[in-house]
């Protein structure tokens, strides 16, 4: 006979949430979401515009198989990593991390862009892949540009830590983290 605690701990591992770079097959499940999230005002992209759709797939793209991420001005080839959370064997939200400017990895980053799958929330797969990351990234900074219209990411982010920063931008507000004030 098994024992019945062997049983539950392997039931958990299953169903314990697992995070891991993005690969190229994870390309549309993150350009999907950031599309359905900027219908609902989450991201500040037009993706009905077919130019926008395709910069952002070459800048998914790019981040995926380089890690660098292509943008305007002065951050253009900031390192980036994509990755995504599983829920067993599906795929539940992912997370993108960017330079703050080339080279910055260690000083700062930013939260470039987050979502869990609508029918994964409220299963803490959001704040497990947040800490995660903030906790590996190492960096001394981490900061997230919110639209006004994310209040449950910033109510995620406040929740885990981060307070409200110093930029902003139109329709957004931003939120910070910083390695020295979260020790004490």
């Amino acid at each position: 006979m098994l024992d019945s605690s062997f049983q539950d701990a392997t039931a958990a591992a299953v169903l314990a949430p697992r995070i891991h770079l993005a690969s190229a097959a994870d390309v549309p499940f993150i350009v999907d979401a950031i599309v359905a999230g900027s219908r609902d005002g989450h991201f500040g992209c037009d993706c009905t515009r077919p130019d926008v759709l395709q910069g952002l797939w070459h800048q998914v793209q790019a981040v995926v198989s380089d890690g660098v991420t292509p943008l305007p001005g002065a951050r253009n080839g900031a390192g980036g990593r994509a990755f995504v959370v599983q829920a067993g064997r599906a795929t539940a939200g992912f997370a993108m991390l960017v330079e703050d400017t080339p080279g910055s990895w260690r000083e700062s980053i930013e939260l470039f862009a987050m979502t869990v799958h609508p029918s994964f929330r409220g299963a803490g797969l959001g704040r497990h892949l947040l800490t995660s990351l903030v906790r590996d990234a190492q960096s001394a900074h981490v900061y997230a540009r919110v639209a006004f219209a994310s209040t449950a990411m910033s109510g995620l982010l406040k929740s885990c830590g981060f307070a409200l920063g110093a930029r902003s931008g139109h329709g957004t507000v931003t939120l910070e983290y910083r390695r020295d004030a979260a020790r004490g």
